[in-house]
């Protein structure tokens, strides 16, 4: 019975699902199109338009211009109307200078360049002094011809830490006065010096005649005194300007001084190795006085009126020498002047002193001025560049020494407020220490003529006529002491 119920059971079930609409099996949901990327498609070539063929024309192509040849200066440099250091100076250049090159002598020791810079007038410079990667031997080789007009007209410009100063006219016959201590100047020194210095002064010289002129032929007038170094001591000697009648004044002593009247002969005692003050003694060299015995003094120079001596010590507080001032006769103090060393007064009573020394702690190496009674030692005026100033007979010129082009040291002239500079002596050695002869046409000096043996010479002032007058030993530590005085 149960076996027919269950079979009509399951008859039924299957009657029941055919009947029905089959409900369709649910398919898994496709997985996300992934969206294409593009192949980037290359952008075609541009065609180009076609352009009708132009013929060319007859005009040649462009021809390059060809590069000048160019140089830079290494360092300060004097630049010649010939190629020669006898020639006259046009001006300076300065280190970094660009120049450009234009010629050569055959020897290619000197080139022609391009100056004033910029322009197309030419001079001359020592080849040496400029660095270059130009082949010197394609320049053209060009003998030392005059320079074009317009580079003779060139300005003679100072050399390095020389200061412009505006110059009022002479008044012939007045008294000669020094640039004011208010004069400024603006300098950039490096350890060669090299500057270019701009100056304007308050007050200017006003000087009697000028200097006579050098003549031609003669001899110089008058005596030199002078100190040599012999046997482990100093001695004075005269001796007259054409070399003869030689003989020792004074034993014991050095730098020596002429008072101005001639008569007495003012030095440095040197009764033992660091020397022991200075004295006054008759230009025969019998002993007058005592000025100051002051162990470190030395270098007098007497003032016009002969009243007073000025001279250089080491004061026992400081390492640095002063420039002193002292009454000739008793009981007379020093004042110290400036600190410096090496003056020399200014002649024609003048109040003047030219001395060795820096100018606010800079612009050392220079040759300063000063009013030896009221100047202020903080702002004395800068003449110009180099060491041993001496003054021309009337005032209006000052001789020095300087190093030159090739850095030997040699003598040289500028004006009294150091425009107008030029170089003297110009053969190898050193050569220092200069004064003028009486009439102003000749300067004498020390050389040791090229490492031969020190000795006097004399040379005209336009720098010709060089001559050896004496032979004279200086001490090799102490040369830059070796005072001249000129007699009559």
């Amino acid at each position: 019975m149960y076996r027919i119920l269950a079979l009509l059971l399951l008859v039924s079930v299957v009657l029941l699902g055919c009947a029905a609409e089959p409900t369709p099996t649910p398919e898994p949901p496709p997985p996300p199109t992934a969206v294409p990327t593009e192949a980037p498609t290359e952008t075609p070539e541009p065609t180009a338009t076609d352009v009708p063929t132009v013929a060319p024309t007859d005009t040649p192509p462009p021809t390059n211009t060809p590069t000048p040849a160019t140089g830079v200066v290494k360092s300060t440099l004097n630049v010649r109307e010939q190629p020669t250091t006898r020639a006259t100076l046009l001006g300076v250049l300065k280190k970094d200078d660009i120049v450009t090159l234009v010629g050569r002598t055959e020897d290619s020791t000197w080139l022609q360049i391009n100056y004033p810079l910029g322009e197309q007038t030419t001079a001359w410079v020592i080849a040496e002094r400029i660095d270059t990667t130009a082949a010197l031997a394609q320049l053209p080789s060009i003998s030392g011809t005059s320079p074009t007009a317009a580079a003779t007209q060139v300005a003679v410009q100072p050399t390095a830490g020389i200061p412009t100063i505006t110059i009022a006219p002479e008044t012939p016959g007045a008294t000669t006065t020094a640039p004011t201590a208010a004069a400024t100047a603006q300098a950039t020194v490096s350890a060669t010096v090299e500057a270019t210095t701009t100056a304007q002064a308050t007050a200017v010289p006003t000087v009697s005649a000028g200097d006579t002129p050098p003549a031609t032929g003669g001899t110089p007038p008058g005596s030199i005194f002078f100190d040599s170094y012999e046997n482990g001591t100093f001695n004075i000697y005269r001796v007259r300007a054409d070399g003869t009648g030689l003989q020792q004044i004074i034993s014991g002593a050095s730098e020596p001084a002429l008072s101005p009247d001639g008569g007495s002969l003012a030095y440095r005692v040197r009764r033992d190795v660091g020397g022991l003050g200075i004295a006054i003694a008759s230009s025969t060299g019998a002993f007058i006085s005592t000025v100051t015995e002051e162990s470190t003094a030395g270098y007098p120079t007497w003032s016009p009126d002969g009243n007073n001596l000025a001279y250089n010590s080491v004061p026992g507080n400081q390492l640095t020498s002063v420039v002193k001032r002292i009454g000739v006769g008793p009981n007379n103090a020093p004042t110290i002047i400036v600190d410096g060393w090496r003056p020399a007064w200014q002649p024609n009573a003048g109040t003047f002193l030219l001395f060795d020394g820096c100018r606010s702690g800079a612009e050392c190496g220079s040759v300063l001025s000063i009013n030896a009674f009221d100047g202020d030692p903080n702002n004395p005026t800068l003449v110009t560049g180099g060491s041993a100033g001496a003054w021309s007979p009337s005032g209006q010129q000052i001789a020095f020494q300087a190093l030159d082009d090739k850095g030997l040291s040699q003598i040289w002239i500028a004006n009294a407020d150091g425009s107008n500079r030029r170089q003297i002596t110009t053969d190898v050695g050193t050569h220092g220490m200069p004064i003028w002869s009486s009439d102003g046409a000749w300067l004498f000096y020390r050389s040791d003529q090229g490492g031969l043996g020190w000795a006097i010479f004399a040379i005209r002032t336009n720098g010709t006529d060089a001559r050896k007058i004496v032979d004279s030993n200086v001490h090799p530590d102490l040369w830059v002491y070796a005072k001249l005085a000129i007699g009559p």
